[in-house]
């Protein structure tokens, strides 16, 4: 809540409608096609829809658990550490706005609006070790704790459309499509390629988390039911795991650049978790991060990650039907 609280500040405080209650930057470039009306029209739509935008996954301080780690190639011979748990700390976060408009109407005015929201982190990756080869099950003195520098890179695209308002006075600003959200760590040379879903009814690969959802077409799965998540990383000894406020856990290792995880799709209609505002679909996110062997396994090797973060809907009857 707290992040999406500094989204929306930040993002008015950028443009000037909201002074000082924020970090934000613009840019815009300039057309004739674009105004500073237009900016601050799109900006606080934006605002007051955080769940469409924001995340909060890579602010978080959850811990995620390791242990001897499951599939082939989980260590290796050259693994110098025995990784107990990791976690992030975010000690920085820089927000940037870019807004592009096009396809002008007969006033002048742009009909499409793309704000592209960039988020430089920055902080320590922590990994709780245990003795190579020893019990990693067990917390005492032979513990220790490595922190690594972070700095990570967060996109994510928003498109709106200025259309007919609904007491037919007009045209206003809509959102009315998200992308997934890619974080990648400086210098990185960890890449996933693609995230596979499969439950009941849906058999689906993203290869891109940057391309638009529409909003009526955002990824719909039924709460309580199990799906199968499938991710394609560059390498066959990467570190995978599930990125979900409550929940994450290490995908196993097929030793074929894939690794796999099971995941309990949460019901928000029950309480468990945070709940969309009035009128709003009940979009939640969760990522999938692949680290590389050495960021876990090598005291000396740099923090090297990269995660996707993707929107995602509960169930085909609990989207709004007002949604354009």
């Amino acid at each position: 809540m707290r992040s999406r609280i500094l989204f929306a500040a930040s993002l008015l405080a950028a443009i000037g409608l909201n002074a000082g209650c924020g970090k934000g930057t613009v840019n815009s470039p300039a057309s004739s096609d674009t105004s500073s009306l237009d900016q601050a029209e799109v900006a606080s739509v934006v605002a007051i829809e955080p769940e469409v935008v924001d995340d909060g996954q890579f602010e978080s301080t959850e811990i995620t658990s390791l242990g001897a780690g499951p599939g082939p190639g989980t260590t290796g011979a050259l693994a110098t550490i025995d990784p107990l748990r990791f976690w992030r700390v975010i000690t920085s976060v820089e927000r940037r706005f870019e807004f592009a408009f096009a396809d002008s109407d007969s006033t002048g005015r742009p009909t499409t609006a793309i704000v592209t929201v960039h988020k430089a982190l920055a902080g320590r990756f922590n990994i709780l070790t245990g003795v190579a080869g020893g019990d990693s099950t067990a917390i005492d003195s032979s513990v220790s704790v490595i922190r690594k520098p972070l700095a990570d890179r967060w996109v994510r695209r928003i498109l709106l459309k200025r259309l007919p308002a609904a007491d037919s006075t007009g045209r206003v600003w809509r959102v009315v499509a998200t992308s997934g959200a890619r974080v990648t760590s400086r210098d990185a040379t960890t890449r996933i390629a693609s995230l596979r879903f499969q439950t009941a009814g849906v058999d689906t690969t993203i290869a891109e988390p940057l391309a638009f959802f529409p909003l009526r077409r955002i990824l719909k799965l039924e709460p309580g039911t199990p799906v199968t998540l499938t991710v394609t990383t560059s390498r066959s000894d990467d570190v995978v795991v599930l990125c979900r406020l409550g929940h994450r856990f290490r995908f196993h290792n097929n030793g074929d650049n894939t690794y796999t995880g099971v995941w309990l799709v949460p019901d928000l209609r029950a309480g468990n978790g945070p709940q969309p505002g009035p009128g709003r679909p009940p979009i939640f996110h969760f990522g999938v991060n692949a680290l590389s062997h050495g960021t876990l396994f090598d005291d000396q090797a740099p923090y090297d990650s990269q995660a996707w973060v993707l929107p995602v809907v509960l169930g085909p009857d609990q989207v709004a039907d007002a949604l354009p």
